[in-house]
């Protein structure tokens, strides 16, 4: 870690006193409704004046951290440096009172053994009321393929940039409550900012729950993530009250047939011919079993069979494939489905259904909550460049948001970064030996670019949603 070149921040770039009197001035300003109707018009301007102003003052530093984080990226259950490199802005900060070891991984035996680098960071009082800011912090497996310079490249991650979000947050909500300032201020009540391992697919968001992290003193009473979004535009920031995101489980089948030469299928049982059959059977599940004013999605994504010989008719056949619904009864119902049609589909072509696998751990719906609908759009209207939060539909994207958001009143967001909808696009490379470089190309793509002018916006998106919802919950 020597090698790494950190970055770091100064007085010039982090002067919160004008955001701490500002946040003084916002929650001394009472209101005797559940809302913030007696706060006068001038608290919130200059709160938000302030937060916007502060987040610009610190983009420097967020987009040095986000660019450290990606060249280092990790797969889930993997993050070691990553969470390093996170305490060790953490520290750099004067913030050491985080807890480490969060998120051990319990399938040691499908995932890599190496666990526990989850963080959780509490700021304020260390009383109740708590809200939770989330982050993860796991890449996936593919090769960048954009042509950005070389100290802005690194694998594709689509999430890990949450995590600049949080340090930089992090950075201005510690310095609001520094009690060692002549003008110290502690929020009312805690604000619960976690860095979270293995969100693509290893269920680290539940492991922490599992572990105590809304529950333990001060426990949660809201949750609030977001994610990238490239087809909304820069600028923009969605969200929805209700299911936001789907449920989604990945299934691996086995078909056993009687292998044979091709030139003899009558000899055989062509696990092949059943698994072309399967596909199409499968697709009923959602266009003939499910209420057409409901959604659903079953994808099949790999099928392997034989070794690669143009006469061999091979004995085995493995379908895998994910299927998606916008509840988790809907989730349910496909995945029972499922099984039901591959057993009869192997039946019907003197096949067996060998095996049928699920994930270790399926993920729920995200479901954002109705009555923290007015302050989660409240909030994304005012950090988005119209002024108004932007509706969005629900997506069949998965999210691992969606164990906190069982537990406690949630809401998640979507940060455009899709460019200005005329052509062009919201980010640059070098200028020199790479030009512009897209930032609305689809996530997970090898050729996708962050626009690094959405970090600051999740800065004061998060900073909003922190001070707004513990006043909100002082006052019920």
């Amino acid at each position: 870690m020597k090698s790494i070149k950190w970055p770091t921040t100064t007085s010039e770039q982090i002067d919160t006193i004008s955001l701490k009197q500002a946040a003084q001035s916002f929650f001394s300003s009472s209101s005797t409704a559940h809302t913030e109707a007696t706060t006068t018009k001038e608290d919130n301007d200059v709160l938000q004046s302030c937060i916007n102003h502060q987040s610009t003052l610190i983009e420097p530093f967020i987009i040095s951290i986000r660019r450290v984080l990606h060249r280092y990226p990790e797969l889930m259950y993997q993050e070691r440096m990553t969470s390093q490199i996170v305490q060790r802005v953490l520290t750099d900060m004067g913030i050491t009172n985080y807890t480490v070891g969060w998120a051990k991984n319990i399938h040691s035996k499908y995932y890599d053994p190496s666990t526990g680098h989850g963080i959780v960071v509490d700021i304020g009082s260390g009383q109740e009321p708590c809200i939770l800011l989330r982050s993860d912090m796991d890449a996936l497996p593919i090769v960048e393929e954009t042509p950005l310079p070389p100290d802005q490249r690194g694998n594709v991650d689509t999430a890990k940039f949450h995590s600049k979000h949080h340090g930089s947050a992090t950075y201005l909500l510690k310095s609001l409550e520094d009690e060692e300032s002549n003008e110290g201020f502690v929020f009312p009540g805690t604000i619960r900012i976690i860095f979270q391992p293995a969100e693509e697919g290893g269920a680290g968001a539940k492991r922490m729950r599992e572990e105590g992290v809304l529950s333990k003193f001060p426990p949660v009473k809201y949750a609030f993530g977001m994610h990238v979004w490239p087809t909304l535009l820069s600028g923009q920031v969605g969200v929805r009250s209700g299911a936001m995101m789907a449920a989604q489980d990945n299934f691996t089948l086995v078909f056993d047939g009687v292998g044979g030469h091709a030139a003899f299928p009558h000899l055989c049982r062509d696990p092949i011919v059943a698994s072309a059959a399967f596909v199409m059977n499968v697709q009923t599940l959602v266009s003939r079993g499910m209420d057409p004013l409901e959604s659903g999605v079953v994808s099949i994504a790999h099928i392997d069979a034989g070794d690669g010989a143009h006469n061999v008719i091979p004995s085995k056949a493995t379908i895998r494939g994910t299927i998606r619904a916008l509840s988790d009864d809907a989730l349910s119902y496909l995945r029972d489905g499922l099984v039901h049609i591959a057993s009869k589909t192997a039946e019907a072509h003197g096949l067996s259904l060998a095996s049928t696998e699920f994930a270790k751990d399926s993920y729920p719906a995200v479901m954002n909550d109705d009555e923290l609908f007015p302050l989660a759009s409240k909030c994304a209207g005012l950090v988005s460049d119209t002024g108004k939060y932007t509706p969005v539909n629900p997506t069949m994207g998965a999210e691992d948001f969606g164990y906190l958001a069982q537990g406690v009143p949630a809401a998640f967001f979507f940060l455009g970064q899709g460019g200005d909808g005329q052509g062009d696009v919201a980010n640059v490379g070098c200028g020199k030996c790479c030009g512009r470089v897209p930032t609305n190309l689809s996530l997970h793509h090898p050729e996708f670019n962050l626009d690094e002018d959405v970090l600051k916006r999740g800065v004061a998106l998060f900073l909003n949603l922190a001070l707004r919802s513990l006043k909100k919950l002082g006052e019920e």
